[in-house]
């Protein structure tokens, strides 16, 4: 259920006695096919950042509703091959694509009536290059801050807006704030004011910390302590922090994916 507050304010989902991503196992009215995985709920999604943690979540919902599902690869053909068993036959597509290159991203989103952008990184990314002298390889910067969690998401924004793209879903974080000492909290917050700017009706989701079987929250802290004579603390143990969990989250993005409408504009 939605606790409705001021425009200006976040919408705060509030779990009375089990809130769920819609799973429809009986057909809708005007649907094609039996209901559920099987079906063709008439609608079209398409996803960057579905080979993350979240997105394979996301999709997992996607599916089991018969959402039909286009996904930015930037990979080879096999590398989300273990997304596809989320999909009935024929309902998903997995698009070839390059973050610096607006026309394969144009691609990626075709048809769709719903974009949701998952892209987003806790560290900057580095690859080796070659250089003239010794040692002859240095490490470079592939995807900074900046570009990951603010240019991107921009262009997203922007593409949904040139093609008249119904509603857009941008994931970004509890944390974003301009004021942050953590350059990654300032560009997350950065990255909400472009896509706000480049598309205003989008819907922006914040979660706080998300944990999860794959996660890098409690599995660090598990690795930390089979390994290590002591696991290192933020503020001697004192910082509280409230962490969510993923399928949660997996579980808003479904229901504004079910009801756009009534999301346009807010944060949650």
């Amino acid at each position: 259920r939605l606790s409705k507050q001021s425009s200006s304010s976040p919408t705060t989902l509030i779990k009375r006695h089990k809130v769920v991503a819609p799973r429809y196992s009986e057909r809708r009215p005007d649907e094609a096919g039996p209901g559920g995985r099987s079906s063709n709920a008439g609608m079209t999604v398409a996803i960057f950042g579905a080979s993350g943690f979240l997105g394979r979540y996301v999709c997992s919902n996607m599916g089991a509703n018969g959402v039909r599902t286009y996904m930015g690869n930037r990979g080879d053909e096999f590398e989300m091959r273990w997304l596809k068993p989320c999909f009935d036959l024929g309902r998903s597509k997995f698009v070839f694509y390059s973050s610096r290159d607006v026309p394969s991203m144009r691609e990626v989103i075709g048809d769709a009536d719903i974009v949701i952008n998952l892209v987003g990184k806790y560290y900057e990314t580095k690859h080796l290059t070659e250089v003239a002298s010794f040692p002859y390889i240095k490490y470079e910067t592939n995807f900074s801050f900046q570009e990951a969690n603010v240019d991107v998401p921009r262009t997203i924004a922007e593409l949904c807006t040139e093609m008249q793209i119904d509603n857009l879903i941008h994931v970004s974080s509890l944390a974003a704030d301009p004021d942050s000492e953590s350059e990654w909290a300032r560009t997350k917050f950065a990255g909400e004011q472009a896509v706000k700017e480049a598309y205003p009706w989008a819907t922006i989701i914040r979660p706080s910390q998300i944990f999860g079987y794959e996660d890098r929250l409690l599995n660090w802290f598990a690795w930390m302590a089979r390994s290590a004579p002591f696991v290192p603390l933020v503020d001697e143990g004192e910082a509280l922090t409230q962490p969510v969990y993923m399928n949660n989250v997996a579980d808003v993005i479904s229901k504004v994916v079910d009801e756009p409408e009534l999301y346009e504009g807010k944060t949650i």
